[in-house]
Formats: C-alpha cells, structure tokens, sequence
C-alpha cells in the first residue's frame, strides 16, 4: 500500500521531513534534466542548465511555500508569484523581427517546466516524471508529425555570391545558416576568377520557416547574388 502512495500520492503521505522535500528537490533536478537535454540537442537558448534551474527553483519555492516555518497556510500565494515571474523569462525569450517570431515553444517549454517545478515541489513526483516525459514526447516525437502534415521537405540547391571581404561576410552566411530551420546538405565553397566565391548549400524549399534564412542572406550588403538551381541527382 505504501508503495502505490508513493508511486502515484503525494509523497508527504510516506515520508517525513526534510527526506519528503529533498527528494522532491532532487527529482526536480531529473525532470528538469529530462526536458533540458531536447533543448540542447536543438541548441535552443533555454538548454540543460536553464531548464533545469527553472524546475529546481520552482520545486524550491513550493518546499519552502508549505513549510511550517513560513506557517505553510497559503502555498498559494508564492505559487502564484512563481507563474509571474516564469512569465518574464518566457517573454525574454519570445524575438521578433520584420520576418517571422522565434522562441514562442521556447516560452512554452519554460512555462511548463516551472509547472512541474510546482507539481514536484508539492510531494507529486511521479506525476512530474511522468509529465516530463510527455513534455518530451511533444517536443522530439510530435515534430515528426508537424512534417507528416505539412509534408516532406522538397530539396533545392542555392548558390550564394558574396565578396570574400577577407573572411568576414562567410562568417555573416555561417552565422545566418546556423540561425536557420530545417535540414542543410553540405556547403561546397569555391573562388571565382571575378574574385567573388561562391557557397553551394542544399536546403528545403518546401516550408516557409525552412526558406526564412533566405531573407537574412539577402540582407547581408557584401551578398551578391542568391541563385536558385536544380537540386542534385
């Protein structure tokens, strides 16, 4: 019996302080891990240590909110505190510019771990692994099914003029490649005997947040010229 408290209760009910808030804390450390190793595979701002401090902290607060130093009456209260100031971290990540919005799943992701912060904080462990894991399911598993509805990506191949300048605009292109969405095959540089060089990348031309990179490129002064030629066999 105790151990299906455990597994699916609340902790308090089982173990007695401080081991019930310590490991509520360390589980907070995992679940915040589990999310945080997605974001920096997708070399995301809100990475491993991020996600995982933003769990950590919540998990904390909700400890601390529900101690009976602090007369543990209204966990409520910093609760609440919590989600505004988890708001603010999510607005920081949103940008936008004259092309498109970046980091709206980035506030979400935010949001939701600090709500597993909470659900952890207050003794529900398993339910905070468990709504880890389904927050990963939903960032790595279901961004195959956004390809499957909007089909498959449609290879092209761009070749990108630009000015040498002594190193600097290639730095330009491969800093705008790296910011990019979607799949890239490999570049293949050559010089030209007009002293201009040329980057042959292979891209999909299909979806729209897989061509946005291409607005950034034409924004560069020292980019001469973006042609668009038939992908390779």
């Amino acid at each position: 019996m105790d151990f299906f408290k455990v597994a699916l209760g609340d902790l308090h009910q089982v173990v007695s302080t401080p081991w019930c808030e310590t490991i509520s804390i360390l589980m907070a450390f995992v679940c915040g891990a589990i999310v945080g190793i997605e974001r920096e595979k997708g070399h995301k701002p809100a990475g491993l240590r991020t996600q995982i401090l933003i769990c950590v902290g919540s998990a904390i607060f909700t400890v601390v909110s529900m101690s009976p130093a602090l007369g543990g009456h209204e966990p409520a209260r910093i609760a609440a505190q919590i989600v505004t100031g988890v708001g603010f971290l999510g607005a920081g990540s949103i940008l936008r510019d004259r092309h498109q919005i970046t980091g709206l799943t980035t506030a979400a992701t935010i949001w939701t771990v600090s709500a597993i912060g909470i659900v952890v904080g207050a003794g529900y462990v398993t339910a905070g692994l468990f709504l880890s894991l389904g927050v990963l399911c939903v960032l790595g598993a279901f961004r195959e099914v956004e390809t499957l509805l909007g089909g498959r990506c449609t290879s092209a191949r761009l070749c990108i003029v630009y000015r040498p300048e002594k190193g600097k605009t290639r730095a330009l292109i491969v800093a705008a490649l790296d910011e990019a969405h979607g799949p890239f095959g490999p570049a293949e540089e050559t010089n030209r005997p007009d002293g201009l060089a040329e980057l042959r990348v292979c891209y999909c031309d299909r979806h729209r947040d897989h061509r946005q990179f291409l607005a950034e490129l034409a924004a560069i002064p020292s980019v001469e010229a973006l042609e668009r030629t038939a992908p390779p066999a």
